[in-house]
This record gives structure tokens, C-alpha cells and sequence, in this order.
């Protein structure tokens, strides 16, 4: 199947049906979704995977330490983080909440970030090289500014896309539903990229939704949502790849 008609197909699946293409052991299961890529930028994907890790239990033993200030964990997240943002164009703008690290060490995390979680304001400041909003930290305020960029874009005539990362827990804040309503209405180039942990800080899942999926939700404001393995860095990249 071409990938023209591919692509659209991806993003026409049923809520429910979760895409994976790599099994836990590496295993292609879908041989018919696997990404047409270099060696080198696969293998480059995966020293973006264990880098963010590094990251991550490095960040965890400073703060622990008192050597750094509040820090949240990415553990977990890298293949999402990873795989969308290697399917996006080097001048997309991409905005996240707090644990997307990963995404940042795929853009070309500057050493300057370090500073914001030592309390420095020159690490937000530092994104703006590598076209990320700066971190967010209330839940789900990031998306209204991710959706505005993206308005300006397309009013300016720019092919840019706004991709914006956000937790389960954002779902359930008016922030969301805001920014997915404009998106709807007004067809900004926005991907919205949930990282579903199951956990809205210290509510499970089934306390916060009643909705049997979060891509379902969507639907609901007029455009395509998709349940992708977060684990699968492969399966998050074409799907990216597909909305973008």
C-alpha cells in the first residue's frame, strides 16, 4: 500500500484500535505501517531514546540530592516523545507540559535548559533556539498558546504545525476543551500529542473520564484521534507523520 494512502487510513481508525508496530522484544508486527527510514536515523532514534533516560535518572538523582528543584520523570514516555517529534519539519513549534524532555533531546536539548530547574529563567529562555514554547507548568495551560501560534500561522500563509504534548490529567481541564474547540472550528495545523500514564499526578484514570479512550474525545470537536503504543516509537512516528 503507498504511502499516500496510507497515511489518511491511519488517522480514519476506530478510538479503540491501538496502532503498534513494534512488539515489546522488537518484533515488527505490522510490517505494512513500518516507516520507510535510514539505519542512521533509526539508530539516531534510539540514542535519543537512551540519552532521554540517562537524562531523566540523572535529573531524579539531583533532585533527590536537593541539587535541583520540583523535577518530573519522562521514564516510560520515550518512544512517544521521540518517535512524534522525529516526524516533524525542524522549524515545527513544539510546546509541552513538564515530562517531555525526550522531545527536547530529539530538537537538540541546549545545555541552558539545565538552568530552569536550578531556578535560572535563561533555561525557558533557551528553547526559543530550538522553536519549543516555554515549559508549562499548570496543567494543560500550554494548549490555548499552542493553538494560538498555530492560528497565526496559518492567518500568515506559514505551513508550520503546532504540536503540543500533554498529559491524561489535562483532558479533564477546561484548557483542553477550549483549545480542541478552536482547533475544530477554526482547522488550526495543531497535533496534539496525550501522553496517557494512566495518572493525572495522583488520580487514576477512571476517576477523572468516563470516556472508554482519550482519542476519542477527539472526535467530538470535528477532527481524527488515534490510539497509538506509547512504548512504540515507530508506530508514534508514522502516526505523527499521518496528522502532520
Amino acid at each position: 500500500m503507498s504511502r499516500d494512502v496510507l497515511e489518511p487510513a491511519l488517522l480514519e481508525r476506530d478510538p479503540d484500535d491501538r496502532i503498534r508496530i513494534l512488539d515489546a522484544d522488537g518484533t515488527v508486527l505490522a510490517p505494512e505501517l513500518e516507516p520507510d527510514l535510514e539505519p542512521e536515523t533509526l539508530r539516531s532514534m534510539y540514542r535519543d531514546m537512551r540519552f532521554a533516560r540517562r537524562f531523566d535518572e540523572r535529573m531524579i538523582s539531583l533532585q533527590r540530592q536537593g541539587r535541583l528543584g520540583t523535577y518530573s520523570s519522562l521514564a516510560g514516555q520515550e518512544g512517544a516523545q521521540i518517535g512524534s517529534t522525529y516526524a516533524l519539519a525542524d522549524d515545527d513549534m513544539l510546546s509541552f507540559q513538564y515530562r517531555e524532555h525526550g522531545a527536547l533531546a530529539a530538537r537538540g536539548l541546549p545545555w541552558e535548559y539545565l538552568l530552569y530547574w536550578m531556578g535560572h529563567e535563561a533555561g525557558n529562555a533557551a528553547l526559543a533556539d530550538i522553536d519549543v514554547f516555554p515549559l508549562n507548568i499548570s496543567i494543560a495551560g500550554h494548549l490555548p498558546h499552542a493553538v494560538g501560534w498555530a492560528w497565526a500561522a496559518k492567518l500568515n500563509g506559514d505551513d508550520r504545525v503546532g504540536v503540543v504534548h500533554f498529559g491524561d490529567g489535562s483532558t479533564s481541564e477546561g484548557d483542553f476543551h477550549e483549545a480542541m474547540n478552536f482547533a475544530g472550528v477554526f482547522d488550526t495545523p495543531n497535533v496534539f500529542v496525550c501522553n496517557n500514564n494512566q495518572w493525572a499526578i495522583s488520580v487514576p484514570r477512571e476517576r477523572q473520564t468516563a470516556s472508554a479512550t482519550i482519542a476519542q474525545k477527539a472526535r467530538a470537536y470535528g477532527f481524527a484521534g488515534v490510539q497509538v503504543d506509547g512504548m512504540d516509537p515507530l508506530a508514534t512516528y508514522v502516526v505523527t507523520a499521518a496528522a502532520r
